[in-house]
């Protein structure tokens, strides 16, 4: 466990104070959660954001300054909430089962005693122990932590998930697979060989749970990303060895979770931002799936809350829109309600 002053990992931090733990380990690996305290939070019980990166299952990092949303930040400080972020296993070493099985670990964690602790142990600006307010929990995320805040939202919209929020998520992966119309012009797009020889060179057993990318000086995991996006190949390492699996087999794809009849919608709803312009997430994936959730939930609590704001701009261009701006706290205000109350 490490606790640093946000500016010591990025300047965008400067309003926080950071936890990082692991929640759970791998063999001798641990994957790490980032515990985000606003400097002048009060003891007591505070809202929660459970909030998910990006990078196509592939790479980032929770931390990752260009990718973490300054809407979310400046949330967390008007709000006094603890936002909780965490890393994952990444594609092609581990499986979309491996991942979502972190999630639900994570999910655990945060109802842990020993995070529990650590926040009790961590000053407040009253002097009372600062504890999460587990009934009040906001999850969010961002393209492929869009898909899993969508997951964990629906997983748990009865027992502590208010809401869930996703900007560009990653649902396009969804059977059947919706692709942009223009090739990406970020992405890389090595030829379909660099995967089978990036998967060849994979050692067994080996973990990867964090990498900051470079587009300028792509590694060779961005080059996998591209070459596994750009030839369409990602959804194989995604639901390889689904079928079998005894916990997942029925939750790894959401679109076809709202056909279960168990399935719930959090009381304040979904809302997705998604730019007109992504060429990398596919908006139609977000009005398919806002769609048939509507459908699903027509006259249901929660129904009325279900939000798509689609305008002009590119993959996760909201990441760097500030709290401030008017037509996201529009956008986000029923949320946020549901969120609080």
């Amino acid at each position: 466990m490490t606790t640093l002053a946000g500016s010591e990992i990025d300047e965008k931090y400067s309003g926080f104070s950071i936890i990082q733990a692991d929640y759970k380990k791998i063999g001798e690996h641990g994957i790490r959660a980032d515990v985000l305290i606003p400097n002048s939070v009060p003891g007591g019980k505070r809202p929660v954001i459970l909030r998910f990166h990006g990078g196509g299952l592939v790479l980032g990092d929770s931390l990752f300054p260009l990718w973490f949303p300054e809407w979310a930040l400046d949330l967390a400080q008007q709000k006094s909430a603890i936002i909780v972020s965490a890393n994952y296993r990444f594609l092609p070493e581990a499986t979309g089962v491996d991942i979502l099985t972190d999630i639900d670990d994570f999910w655990t964690w945060v109802h842990s005693s020993e995070l529990a602790h650590l926040l009790s142990s961590h000053p407040s600006s009253n002097g009372s122990p600062i504890e999460l307010d587990l009934d009040r929990c906001l999850a969010a995320g961002d393209s492929a932590g869009g898909l899993l805040s969508v997951y964990l939202g629906l997983s748990h919209a009865e027992d502590g998930i208010r809401a869930i929020t996703g900007s560009s998520p990653m649902l396009n992966i969804d059977p059947p697979t919706v692709y942009p119309s223009v090739q990406s012009t970020l992405l890389p797009t090595p030829p379909e060989s660099f995967i089978d020889e990036f998967v060849g060179r994979i050692q067994p057993g080996t973990v990867v749970t964090s990498e900051n990318p470079s587009f300028a000086n792509p590694s060779e995991r961005l080059l996998f990303f591209g070459a596994a996006f750009g030839h369409h190949r990602l959804p194989e390492f995604y639901t390889r060895d689904y079928e079998s699996s005894t916990t997942h087999h029925d939750r790894i794809f959401q679109l076809q979770r709202l056909d279960q009849p168990d399935i719930k919608l959090p009381k304040g709803g979904i809302v997705i931002v998604h730019g007109e312009q992504d060429d990398i997430v596919a908006v139609e994936s977000s009005h398919r799936f806002i769609n048939k959730v509507r459908e699903r939930f027509h006259g249901q609590p929660g129904e009325d809350k279900v939000v798509l704001h689609v305008r002009p701009g590119g993959h996760c261009f909201d990441n760097h829109v500030h709290l401030a701006e008017p037509w996201l706290q529009d956008t986000l205000k029923d949320a946020v309600a549901a969120w609080l109350e």
